[in-house]
């Protein structure tokens, strides 16, 4: 999932920052620095005006070693709904004509990184061209040189050191993909308002057929901002939903009824060996993935089925007594609870049930029984959940 190649050029970077003899060395040297970087994403955030961590090269093979690789990842499983469930694919081109990726407040390029690799997955042979726009010119450079590590063929980048908030993208030719890594709170704060006009002025830079991705923190204020930005957005028929949601044009978790489970994913994954050393005395929760995302078209996405009708899971599968019980949203982007009986399993059958489920995995279901409450229904059993959707890997994410 994420490349030997990015965490060996990152290894390199911590031997030549550090002047140790081993890997284990320059990575006990680095931990302040991981620690520093930490405080400042979280409990010392500066508000809309972030330091440029990039130019002290402690920081930046810090940040490369132990969040670049997180932000890698979530950049892939936030493209992989849209290419291996909803079918999005860059418009057909001539033979030699590139696909081009724009990564706006790219930093190192992680999320710009991961989506080229994605697409390369898919069509190989299909030249790329990723354009990264960043305030940091350190970023930028150390993005330039992570490129030809990218397993596959060469990766054309182009960089441009600008403020995101009066760059000039009406410059560049049509996009096929646009991506926001992370970079939008830092622009707008908690405002829809604003980044909904950011994310607007987008819509002219795609090319037809194309996709904007937009990933946040998955705090309550940064997703559920993200998530009022484009319901407003496909309202107006501007764009289309084509993930994390499985309506076209609103999502069931916006407003004030979302404080419990506002829309954000959370997902497992391996941690490359560098970052779980580095970690060993920093005790972070490094199991998971914790993130909110909008992937949003120009076209609309293939409907989905009839039947089975396919339900998004947008909390946890909460084992209880004999039954599972969780919040979903439906097709027409209604949330509902679904209770799910599970008798003649025992206690550690139905928890491992609810583990063998992520928040934002897709299943099917042919029936549901209404019960009293609003928005309440019953499944007959556990094997009436059909998986339609789950991240597994970048090769295998249809189950």
């Amino acid at each position: 999932m994420y490349p030997d190649s990015l965490e060996n050029f990152w290894l390199a970077r911590a031997l030549a920052t550090t002047g140790t003899a081993t890997h284990e060395d320059a990575l006990d040297q680095l931990r302040p620095a991981v620690q520093r970087l930490s405080d400042l994403f979280t409990v010392e955030r500066p508000g809309n005006a972030f330091p440029d961590y990039a130019a002290d090269p402690a920081l930046l093979t810090a940040y490369g070693l132990f969040f670049f690789p997180q932000s890698f990842v979530r950049a892939r499983i936030a493209l992989d709904q849209p290419l291996r469930f909803r079918g999005w694919r860059p418009a057909a081109r001539p033979d030699g004509v590139p696909v081009r990726i724009l990564d706006l407040g790219s930093g190192t390029g992680p999320c710009g990184l991961a989506a080229a690799l994605a697409l390369r997955e898919l069509a190989p042979d299909t030249p790329q061209i990723l354009t990264a726009l960043d305030h940091s010119p350190a970023a930028l450079a150390t993005l330039r040189q992570l490129a030809p590590t990218l397993p596959g063929p060469a990766l054309a980048v182009e960089t441009h050191a600008t403020d995101l908030r009066c760059a000039r993208t009406n410059a560049l030719p049509p996009q096929d993909l646009i991506l926001a890594g992370f970079a939008a709170n830092e622009l707008f704060g908690s405002d829809p308002e604003a980044l909904r006009r950011w994310l607007a002025t987008l819509r002219a830079r795609l090319a037809p057929g194309g996709l904007l991705l937009v990933l946040e923190p998955a705090l309550h204020d940064t997703a559920t901002t993200l998530q009022n930005a484009a319901d407003a957005l496909a309202a107006t028929g501007a764009f289309h939903h084509w993930a994390p949601g499985l309506s076209t044009v609103r999502s069931a978790l916006t407003g004030e009824a979302s404080r419990k489970f506002w829309n954000h994913e959370v997902r497992r994954w391996h941690a490359p060996a560098s970052l779980e050393f580095l970690n060993r005395r920093l005790f972070r929760d490094i199991s998971v993935l914790k993130f909110a995302y909008v992937a949003l078209g120009t076209a609309t996405p293939p409907p989905l089925p009839h039947l089975p009708s396919p339900m998004r899971l947008v909390s946890p599968l909460e084992p209880l007594k004999a039954h599972l019980i969780c919040a979903v949203e439906d097709a027409q982007g209604t949330r509902l609870t679904l209770e799910i009986p599970a008798r003649g399993f025992s206690k550690s059958e139905i928890k491992a049930i609810a583990a063998s489920w992520e928040r934002g995995d897709i299943f099917g279901v042919h029936e549901m029984q209404a019960l009293g409450q609003k928005n309440y229904f019953r499944l007959p059993g556990t094997d009436a959940l059909i998986p339609l959707y789950r991240f597994a890997s970048a090769s295998s994410s249809l189950q």
